[in-house]
């Protein structure tokens, strides 16, 4: 925060170097982990002095650290925090919609990894949370007009999360369900409110 006021880059910057030191080399425990890491990113998303070059190089760590985490929902919900490392409102010129998107791309290849390996070991698909979850990130991003979120790729999510949900090896999972009705039903909401989100909603079915 004091670097944003002062202007002071190379400090920040060499902050960031010894956080992302202390992650590799100081912390082992995974849950520890995944808190250290959304703090890092947290605290990287409200920074606001740094040029296109340091910038990439410290989101590009944090979104490898990412996907590396021990446990697949953990390496899912923290590539999709990445996203927001890419488009920022009150930032100029962070608004880089493509790598919103192959970050939750790539978040929704490791949910599907994750349901593929709870039907290997249970011999029945596992939570759909995450992919309810990652849907909410895409509504996020094709309210804030995120040209690259597009209608069919909602759609064709919200599809794979019915076809999940009502599958032979589904898993019962009233949270999810009641997430996924509430997300349907803001949809919903979200069209018949008028104005310039309601159309793009339009489109939705």
């Amino acid at each position: 925060e004091a670097a944003n006021d002062s202007d002071l880059e190379p400090v920040a910057c060499e902050f960031f170097t010894q956080a992302y030191i202390l992650y590799e080399e100081e912390i082992s425990d995974s849950r520890e982990q995944v808190n250290a890491l959304y703090l890092i990113i947290g605290t990287l998303q409200r920074m606001h002095i740094f040029g296109v070059e340091n910038r990439d190089t410290l989101t590009h760590k944090a979104t490898g650290y990412a996907a590396k985490l021990l446990k697949k929902p953990d390496q899912c919900r923290a590539v999709y925090a990445c996203s927001h490392l890419f488009w920022a409102d009150d930032q100029d010129g962070v608004r880089d919609g493509e790598r919103v998107l192959l970050c939750l791309k790539r978040a929704l290849k490791i949910a599907n990894a994750a349901q593929q390996m709870a039907n290997a070991t249970r011999g029945k698909g596992g939570s759909v949370m995450l992919f309810i979850e990652i849907l909410n990130k895409y509504l996020y991003f094709f309210e804030k007009g995120n040209n690259q979120i597009t209608v069919n790729a909602i759609q064709d999510l919200m599809e794979l999360i019915t076809s999940e949900m009502q599958g032979d090896n589904a898993m019962s999972d009233p949270a999810a369900e009641a997430f996924f009705n509430s997300s349907l039903r803001y949809i919903q909401f979200q069209k018949q409110k008028g104005g310039a989100v309601s159309e793009r909603y339009e489109a939705v079915k």
